[in-house]
């Protein structure tokens, strides 16, 4: 009697072992899916965030702008990557646009040798 308890005890944790572990991987499965879907960044997105980067960081090398402008262009493309990664291109690629109302870059000071 005490034998054939432990046996139905092991084989039930056994049975509930599996059935975690089923549910477990399905869990990480569908999670993974999901984040895969909602950390794509829209290409669109991609190509106008390179041109805005390296528009910023000419005006910053030229020295050509304020430090507040330019610290509010980088936190308005930290808006826009969010919106990308949000879905909501359209407003993301608003943000963006809105960034090159910095202007193009006067011309960059000389450095010394």
């Amino acid at each position: 009697m005490v034998v054939r308890t432990f046996v139905r005890s092991r084989t039930r944790e056994r049975s509930m072992l599996v059935a975690f572990a089923v549910v477990a991987s399905f869990a990480m499965t569908v999670g993974a899916m999901a984040q895969g879907q909602a950390s794509q960044f829209a290409r669109e997105c991609a190509l106008k965030e390179s041109a805005v980067i390296t528009l910023i960081e000419d005006h910053g090398a030229a020295e050509d702008l304020p430090a507040d402008r330019l610290g509010g262009a980088g936190l308005t493309m930290l808006r826009a990557r969010l919106a990308c990664y949000e879905g909501r291109v359209g407003e993301a690629l608003a943000l963006y646009e809105s960034i090159f109302d910095l202007g193009p870059v006067a011309s960059l000071r000389r450095q010394r040798p």
